[in-house]
């Protein structure tokens, strides 16, 4: 039986108008949002602007792989420092229940998890993952739009809300919807000009001349240019490709999976100044590839991107011990774990290996860090490959 009375149906009945006072807010809230196109901000003049408007908590324009649903670059605002490479490197994408609802939609049409109904926890619409992090944060409820799909990948916007301001109101969605297709547009016109700030001719044409494979990934994790060395690699490899959206994948899924959320951490790190190493091995029945990746930082972050060399190698590196204590001022014990390290083995791995203890072996390793003046296990790793590969 219907308990709900006229005055409760009129007051959840949805509004087809704004006030004079909400049409001027909207207004600026779109000013705002196409005076980030030219900006070196990205979104962030609009997303304050939305956060006021809205009481937003936090969110942001995710671009989101489809299979996995894993998190390739984004813009967010009010998550704490962190946040974006733990979401990278999570399984939270794929668990996310408010990101799974908001792809089904159409494009561009707003949707909120409570419909603004205040008698609802959001929590209980969540899995347990989810929910953990909902609670943690204080959302309260969570507002957002398929902006489009761009190659393989859904481009969503999100807007989580804390509690303390309840749902958000049918008038609230009302004015996204009128946002909806304006900001698809400045989404749309905001990538266009990421892709357009490379000079593509001209980085070719530098590439081509380091006789070494290298790829550069732009902001948005797609290839803006890979040189011949690195195209001729690929061709002879057993594992890797560039597909048909520029992105480099692997018949392994697990494998593409790793790259891709490698490359969109160093994204990350790029437009956060850092210049963080990481470094990948892949296995291939014929040989090893090491994938090095360094985030490039530009003067603005349209130019900010990934450097990507490959080294390829056949079975054992060809390993002179005295020629690597004499690059890596070591000794001859240091020298042998710099060379399980320059093959992908981890500290475990290696004191398996010569019948020595975890701890024995990170000393040596910290002994390495030290010498060269590396504060990262990756960045001499590279370093490495680099020197023997």
């Amino acid at each position: 039986m219907n308990t709900r009375t006229p005055a409760d149906r009129q007051q959840r009945s949805p509004r087809t108008t704004l006030t004079a006072d909400e049409l001027q807010r909207y207004n600026s809230l779109v000013s705002a949002l196409y005076g980030s196109l030219p900006s070196n901000d990205g979104f962030q003049a609009f997303f304050a602007a939305f956060q006021q408007h809205f009481k937003a908590l936090q969110g942001g324009i995710l671009g989101l792989g489809i299979q996995p649903r894993r998190m390739a670059f984004g813009w967010t605002f009010g998550y704490p420092e962190g946040f974006e490479e733990w979401f990278i490197n999570s399984d939270l994408p794929e668990k996310d229940e408010a990101l799974a609802h908001y792809i089904q939609l159409p494009p561009r049409q707003f949707d909120s998890l409570l419909k603004g109904d205040s008698s609802r926890d959001i929590a209980d619409m969540l899995s347990p993952p989810t929910r953990a992090w909902v609670e943690q944060a204080g959302v309260g409820d969570s507002a957002g739009m398929l902006i489009t799909r761009h190659n393989d990948t859904n481009l969503v916007f999100i807007a989580n809300r804390h509690r303390e301001h309840g749902p958000y109101t049918d008038s609230e969605l009302l004015q996204m919807n009128l946002l909806a297709p304006h900001l698809a547009n400045a989404v749309t016109l905001h990538i266009k000009l990421y892709q357009s700030h490379s000079h593509h001719q001209n980085l070719a044409l530098a590439l081509d001349q380091v006789k070494k494979p290298l790829i550069v990934f732009n902001a948005m994790a797609s290839i803006v240019q890979a040189n011949n060395t690195s195209h001729a690699l690929l061709e002879q490899s057993d594992c890797l490709f560039i597909n048909d959206h520029r992105q480099l994948c692997s018949s392994d899924p697990r494998i593409t999976r790793k790259l891709r959320d490698a490359i969109s951490t160093c994204i990350v790190h790029s437009h956060q100044g850092r210049l963080d190493t990481r470094i990948l091995f892949i296995n291939e029945p014929q040989g090893r590839i090491a994938v090095c990746l360094t985030p490039l930082v530009a003067e603005t972050p349209a130019h900010n991107g990934v450097l990507a060399e490959l080294f390829s190698y056949q079975g054992q590196l060809d390993m002179n011990l005295e020629k690597l204590q004499s690059l890596f001022q070591c000794t001859p014990a240091e020298a042998a774990v710099a060379n399980d390290l320059a093959h992908g083995l981890s500290a475990a791995a290696i004191a398996e290996k010569n019948g020595v203890s975890v701890h024995t072996v990170r000393q040596h390793i910290k002994q390495l860090l030290a010498k060269n003046g590396y504060h990262k296990q990756a960045e001499l790793i590279a370093m490495l490959v680099r020197a023997l590969a």
